[in-house]
């Protein structure tokens, strides 16, 4: 429902020449400017209320500048390069990051006993190699456009002690 609905605020959006993210319901708007930001959420609010009767999520919708804000465990940082002002590269969120981490310790992990001895989880090795595998097939996937080499690098050494 919320993508018929919303369809009317993407054409709104993109006649006005906006940059946007919309996720079902979950939207962001990217601003260059602070005056350009207020002035935009104004207008946005004012075109949900009174046009498609709907209210603002703050927490998940908003018009702000792309850093430090995540969607979907994407978040923006900015290029370091000159002459890049207002420029921004697509980087993994530090909560999809430890969300990785959890689930290979969660498939790599000995599994406590009620005496506090650490006993391994019952898995061949063979095992579990697919089901890590199949975790790092998924997360490539999903996060295929952003640069992660360097933190990738880190969490094979993590996962290899």
């Amino acid at each position: 429902m919320s993508n018929i609905l919303l369809h009317q605020l993407d054409k709104e959006l993109t006649r006005r020449g906006h940059k946007f993210v919309r996720y079902a319901d979950d939207f962001s708007i990217y601003c260059k400017s602070h005056n350009q930001t207020k002035s935009t959420k104004v207008v946005v609010e004012k075109f949900l209320k009174n046009k498609l009767k709907l209210t603002v999520n703050q927490e998940k919708s908003g018009v702000r500048k792309p850093v430090n804000f995540t969607i979907l465990g994407f978040s923006f940082v900015p290029v370091y390069k000159k002459g890049s002002k207002n420029q921004y590269q697509l980087v993994v969120g530090e909560k999809a990051w430890k969300r990785l981490k959890e689930r290979l310790k969660s498939i790599t992990r000995p599994e406590l006993l009620r005496t506090g001895e650490a006993k391994t989880t019952p898995a061949k090795f063979d095992e579990r190699l697919t089901k890590i595998k199949e975790v790092q097939r998924g997360w490539l996937t999903y996060f295929r456009g952003t640069n992660i080499m360097g933190k990738l690098r880190d969490i094979d050494s993590w996962l290899r002690i």
